[in-house]
């Protein structure tokens, strides 16, 4: 299977992963086969792409680094959570009111984690548009935890950074959806209300069962940035407690590659060349070098363009290898003619190639 935009799928595709809802239901399953009403009703839900079966890649599977059900309840979670916030008089006890199940739900995603630790980033959790926040919860959470493994972080400062990942963004229910879903640029006093959710997540954590102070700096400090241009404090270096570092990395990485209401998304190879420039200005390079090592630039079943003017699909990808996968040559030419002996390419072999561009 491979993701493909929305605006190229055509009907008779097969879809290859479930598409979900907000509350974990499935909007459409793993299977069908589109048809035009479907795509309509995909662009209606605000989805900008989804995963295919491709015949030229059969066989390939691409596998999350979570269970399909821990991805689907932990999102339901969050939605809950955000929504009791969001309820006029409950900010005080609605993580009293789920403090188990956060507890156990970190635990878990911390134990399918250390199962799949070899494994690179290669599949992202597709989202409607009103459901931008909870699936960005649980990408950010799968992201920081991932990284703090890399890290060898374990126990309770691994346990403290993932409750924190997931519910770093939990201030965002205090803010009016008309500013969080503005299709253009924010006003002072807009943006104002958006930075104040960092506080306004750490106040209600404070409140709660499962308050630590390292689960408080994550929430707190996620927009800190190393060179002291982030907020609400402007902590500079590594007054910025390191947790804190590893979850705004993972949330900006998730924000950049999702479609948002004031810009399209950045493919994966974009953001990670954008990260690697910002190292010692807007994040630590050392955190910064092992949250790159589990992510894969040019995920499975990506459609790539080399210098040899030939191009075909991503369908290995190893750590340590991330910028050099392995491409199933399939075509030829800029006029992408049919390739007259496909084959597979180990670009971490052949050095004199290098990825030109992606291609959808």
């Amino acid at each position: 299977m491979r993701k493909i935009s929305l605006e190229n799928v055509q009907p008779g595709m097969i879809l290859a992963k479930p598409i979900l809802g907000g509350s974990g239901q499935v909007l459409l399953n793993s299977g069908v086969e589109i048809k035009s009403q479907y795509i309509k009703y995909l662009e209606s839900m605000g989805i900008n792409a989804i995963y295919i079966e491709d015949k030229r890649i059969e066989g390939l599977i691409i596998n999350d680094l979570i269970k399909e059900k821990t991805r689907r309840e932990t999102r339901l979670m969050v939605k809950e959570i955000m929504g009791d916030i969001e309820a006029e008089g409950n900010q005080s006890k609605c993580l009293a009111i789920k403090d188990k199940k956060i507890t156990q739900t970190v635990s878990k995603i911390i134990e399918e984690l250390l199962n799949n630790k070899e494994m690179l980033v290669s599949l992202m959790d597709i989202r409607a548009k009103g459901d931008y926040l909870f699936a960005h919860s649980v990408n950010c959470c799968v992201l920081a935890t991932l990284t703090a493994i890399e890290m060898k972080i374990d126990g309770d400062n691994l346990k403290c950074l993932a409750t924190g990942a997931m519910l770093h963004d939990m201030g965002m229910a205090t803010v009016p959806d008309s500013i969080l879903q503005k299709p253009g640029a924010l006003t002072h006093d807009e943006y104002e209300t958006v930075k104040n959710h960092a506080i306004y997540g750490y106040e209600i954590l404070k409140k709660s069962p499962i308050f630590s102070a390292r689960t408080g700096a994550v929430i707190l400090q996620h927009h800190e940035r190393y060179n002291g241009q982030g907020y609400p404090q402007g902590l500079v270096g590594d007054k910025v407690n390191p947790l804190a570092q590893i979850t705004a990395l993972a949330d900006v990485y998730d924000a950049m590659t999702s479609e948002r209401p004031y810009r399209k998304a950045f493919q994966p190879h974009e953001v990670v060349e954008m990260l690697q420039s910002w190292g010692n200005v807007y994040f630590d390079l050392e955190i910064l070098r092992h949250f790159l090592v589990n992510i894969a630039p040019y995920p499975l079943g990506t459609h790539v363009f080399l210098s040899n003017k030939e191009s075909g699909l991503v369908i290995d990808c190893k750590p340590g290898y991330a910028l050099r996968p392995t491409v199933r040559i399939l075509y030829t030419g800029e006029d992408m003619a049919p390739h007259p002996a496909p084959y597979d390419l180990n670009l971490a072999q052949v050095l004199d190639l290098v990825i030109q561009k992606v291609l959808d």
